[in-house]
């Protein structure tokens, strides 16, 4: 089963997978991926950003899709790209057995969470926009939002680890 989680900077996507992280440390049944680990291009050198994040969900996806079979485990992925390469990587396999979530949270939290972490910068009309983009395209696509600054990171957490361990009947 894969669990996966998209959302603009700032939602609180890597702050709630830490909490998970370290409360499945003890877990061998599911594996936590961040999209960030793989690092990221010079972005004044990539001339299709739009592609460049296609080819890299999939990537992911092609190397997550062998680990979980390799290993028989479950796997929990965020990373803040469109869902609809979530998609494509899964169909590609024909693969059913995901749920793709998106965090979310009011701008007012988003800027003030970028500024506390030191990153204020971030906090422009193009991540406002790419916020709204996924809203968008979550309510489009059925996908489920969950507010991230509607509960605290240990109520998210644990719902996550839920959902996660739940059965491998989740479907998108």
């Amino acid at each position: 089963m894969f669990l996966t989680i998209t959302g603009a900077s700032g939602v609180g996507k890597t702050t709630i997978l830490k909490e998970v992280s370290k409360r499945l440390a003890n877990d061998p049944s599911v594996k936590v991926f961040h999209f960030d680990d793989m690092g990221m291009p010079n972005w004044d050198e990539v001339e299709d950003t739009h592609k460049w994040q296609e080819d890299a969900t999939i990537g992911w996806i092609d190397k997550l899709m062998t680990i979980a079979e390799k290993e028989g485990v479950n796997i929990l992925f965020e990373g803040s790209t469109d869902m609809k390469f979530f998609v494509q990587g899964f169909e590609k396999y024909n693969f059913l057995d995901y749920k793709i979530l998106l965090f979310d949270c009011s701008e007012s939290t988003m800027k003030n969470r970028l500024k506390h972490r030191g990153q204020p910068e971030l906090y422009t009309k193009d991540m406002i926009g790419w916020l709204n983009y996924l809203r968008r395209e979550a309510l489009a696509k059925n996908i489920e939002i969950i507010k991230t600054d509607e509960a605290s990171v240990k109520e998210i957490a644990e719902e996550i680890i839920k959902r996660i361990r739940k059965d491998n009947s989740l479907r998108t």
